[in-house]
């Protein structure tokens, strides 16, 4: 028996002898592999594709220099590096397309990129054509029953986007409830309890064509209760509408809110109307230009007053001004949304004689020609693929989202990754939204496939299935789950270099507001907004502030109070898909608020791990 067991400890220690010589062969081959795939990648960066490192041509197969072959890009497009560094030939179909990759990059996927002509159309400050018009999003922001989606009503009218025979019936049907001057606004409040309560609740998204843009409205909320659905939309806007009324009290509730009364000097107010909070807000999420419909001149006192409209933009112009907007990217318009005085000059005349009151003192632009005077908006067209998803619904085994390509571009066929889940999907098909023409939705979404013009062809500017960065789209999805998206996730590039990062710490630059009622300190707990999606958050480091104009940073300051700018570390409760806003604007840009009350907007500088 003793035996048997001493022969029985010999051969388990010779299994075990076995096992650890195959593992440490195991162990040598594996490095042995690194080590080639090392050589490999030090060949390409020096001497692949005839000298330039890594090769993409039409075909998957190694270079006669040794480089690393990605294969072949989508017909009549190229793909550019994230870094640039040696010169590399990209061979797609007989075509030779010059690029740049950068040796130490050479892990990195190239960046895929529209074709030169495509881009240098975009590019171009006359781009005016019918191939590729500029495209712009417009938010129209103010005070609680300024008149906003009157105005926006009457200007879809002027546009011939939405038919009389529909105005008529939204007339009759708002009389017999007893708001028969909302009629116009329910173009764009098509929930019935907006309805019923004369207030915008939600976003409304329309679409306008005007002579020189294709515009996305988004018609956001006046009302305090509803700050956070307006940020969502003002995320998504390059430009705005300011809609201020000029009836005597509605301007000073609006402007001044509970501090100071009307006529005053701007600097007596409180940020407390929702015209001021709004004007703080938008230049916070990044709109730079404005035009400022003084609206219900008609029923100021006296009607179609020039002291009245001059006393207007004189506050509302300093107050701007005072919070980073240029006065060169500022109109002021007076206008009647509800009469359509001084919408278009093309309209049928409904109130003669307030035109003719108009036309005594006033010489400048109509509506409609102030806001064909927007700068274009700069694209991040070569910057890789950044979606933001607004909405979600199922559809059959696809999934619908809706949402908005803030930056590079997206195409039927692409392969993209959901963040901050990770799941990949197929784009089964891009609709970008279109303005109807009148009698038709101005709702609904249209594939570019179904809309394409002859000059496009003509100029070899194939854009069918393309959505481009400014563009609010409608993304037919495929092998994913509904049950994954939800409104806030990101569609980027599956390849690991070429997404967002997924984080939970960063660093940021705030600036506080005026009206602080509670100092914040360092663990205050606050609730952050960033485009569609809000979440608890803590500032946990409070690095540095600075009083506005005095250029004296103070270091780990104990207080932040109403009026300073900081640098802060924050921590958010979940992980986001977050990137600094010199990256990407949308990503990059939050505002916080506390118990109802906005209290800083903000620029993520770092984006930290942990």
């Amino acid at each position: 028996k003793e035996e048997a067991e001493r022969k029985a400890k010999q051969n388990q220690l010779k299994q075990q002898q076995l096992q650890q010589q195959k593992l440490k062969q195991q162990q040598e081959q594996q490095q042995k592999k690194i080590n080639d795939d090392k050589k490999k990648i030090s060949a390409a960066a020096s001497g692949g594709s005839g000298g330039g490192g890594i090769s993409i041509a039409s075909n998957a197969k190694t270079t006669s220099g040794g480089g690393i072959s990605i294969g072949k890009p989508p017909p009549g497009f190229t793909v550019e590096s994230k870094k640039k560094g040696n010169a590399n030939t990209i061979d797609n179909n007989n075509n030779a397309t010059t690029t740049t990759v950068s040796s130490a990059n050479k892990n990195n996927m190239p960046i895929p990129q529209l074709p030169p002509n495509i881009l240098a159309t975009l590019r171009s400050d006359n781009n005016t054509g019918e191939a590729i018009r500029p495209h712009l999003s417009l938010v129209i922001l103010g005070h609680v029953d300024a008149g906003k989606s009157t105005l926006t009503g009457r200007l879809l009218l002027s546009l011939n986007h939405v038919s009389q025979r529909l105005l008529q019936k939204y007339q009759k049907a708002a009389t017999s409830i007893g708001k028969s001057s909302f009629a116009l606004a329910w173009f764009t409040d098509e929930d019935e309890s907006e309805r019923e309560r004369g207030v915008t609740i939600d976003i409304g998204t329309k679409f306008a064509r005007t002579e020189k843009f294709d515009f996305t409205v988004l018609d956001a909320p006046g009302h305090a209760d509803f700050i956070p659905n307006m940020i969502s939309g003002t995320a998504s806007a390059d430009c705005g509408l300011l809609v201020v009324a000029a009836t005597t009290g509605e301007f000073e509730a609006g402007f001044a809110g509970g501090g100071g009364g009307g006529g005053g000097d701007s600097s007596s107010y409180s940020v407390g109307g929702q015209t001021r909070e709004h004007i703080v807000l938008s230049r916070g999420l990044g709109v730079t230009q404005f035009v400022v419909a003084v609206n219900k001149l008609d029923a100021a006192e006296p009607a179609w007053s020039q002291d009245r409209f001059e006393h207007i933009k004189a506050l509302v112009l300093d107050f701007l001004k005072q919070n980073g907007f240029k006065e060169a990217r500022i109109t002021f318009v007076p206008v009647s949304g509800l009469t359509g005085v001084n919408i278009s000059k093309n309209d049928k005349v409904e109130d003669e004689d307030g035109w003719n009151a108009l036309k005594k003192w006033y010489n400048g632009p109509t509506l409609l020609e102030a806001l064909d005077g927007f700068t274009p908006a700069k694209r991040g067209y070569e910057k890789p693929l950044r979606g933001i998803v607004t909405d979600v619904s199922s559809e059959g085994k696809n999934v619908t989202v809706r949402g908005r390509v803030v930056q590079g571009f997206i195409r039927s066929g692409d392969s993209v990754a959901v963040l901050p889940v990770g799941d990949d999907a197929t784009v089964v098909r891009v609709e970008r939204g279109k303005a109807a023409q009148e009698g038709s939705s101005p709702y609904s979404f249209v594939s570019p496939s179904s809309t394409t013009t002859s000059s496009n062809s003509e100029n070899g500017l194939q854009l069918d299935d393309i959505a481009l960065a400014g563009d609010t789209v409608e993304l037919i999805l495929a092998n994913i789950d509904s049950a994954r998206l939800s409104p806030g996730c990101v569609i980027c590039h599956p390849h690991p270099s070429l997404r967002p990062k997924v984080e939970r710490k960063f660093e940021a630059r705030i600036s506080v507001m005026e009206r602080l009622s509670v100092p914040i300190i360092r663990g205050s707990s606050v609730l952050l907004h960033m485009h569609s999606i809000d979440v608890p958050a803590v500032l946990n480091k409070l690095i540095s502030s600075e009083k506005r104009g005095d250029g004296k940073p103070r270091l780990h300051p104990r207080v932040l109070t109403g009026g300073v700018t900081a640098t802060v570390e924050i921590t958010l409760s979940e992980r986001l898909v977050i990137e600094e806003s010199n990256e990407c604007k949308a990503l990059g840009r939050f505002v916080l608020r506390r118990g109802g009350d906005t209290v800083a907007v903000g620029l993520i500088d770092k984006v930290l791990s942990g």
